[in-house]
């Protein structure tokens, strides 16, 4: 036991140290502080203009949801057409391809279907690639969720302040 001592207290250096160097690699630079309400902008596939328009960031949602209608979704092409309104009410008619097709449990019971494309994302100076599903979201008060799995990307919230960055660059 009395040689097991140097060996324990060995180890446990080693881990806080490597603890440490780990949690050294996060800069607190690299984060931005947002409001729970911001400005987007959202670049689909290969349209040269991107959609700007209110978001609402939430970390009680996983993924990301943006607001279409019409949609359809062509199986044997691997497409999904959609249309889109931006805050101003200009609507684009838009067909890219999709990732994936989730299914989205709704209450009280059953399934939606929801497709899933690729998309650049810029909340103030931050962009980066993510994934949005598509869905009506016309009974919401925002027409576009950003979760958890966006705002991983070094997006931390202010919930008491709304609108705190700057309107993202076209």
């Amino acid at each position: 036991m009395r040689h097991a001592l140097p060996a324990i207290l060995l180890l446990t250096a080693i881990f806080f140290s490597t603890a440490c160097s780990a949690t050294d690699a996060v800069k607190p630079t690299d984060h931005i502080i947002a409001g729970y309400i911001e400005n987007v902008s959202i670049k689909v596939w290969d349209h040269e203009a991107p959609i700007i328009m209110e978001a609402k960031l939430d970390t009680g949602a996983d993924s990301s949801s943006l607001h279409a209608t019409d949609i359809t979704i062509h199986k044997n092409k691997k497409q999904v057409s959609f249309t889109i309104t931006d805050q101003h009410g200009s609507t684009q008619r838009i067909t890219c391809p999709y990732a994936r097709i989730v299914r989205i449990k709704k209450r009280p019971s059953g399934y939606q279907r929801r497709p899933v494309i690729p998309v650049q994302l810029q909340i103030g100076q931050k962009t980066f690639e993510a994934f949005v599903n598509l869905t009506d979201r016309s009974n919401f008060s925002y027409k576009m969720l950003i979760g958890r799995k966006e705002l991983r990307h070094g997006i931390l919230i202010d919930s008491s302040r709304h609108h705190r960055l700057s309107e993202p660059v076209k």
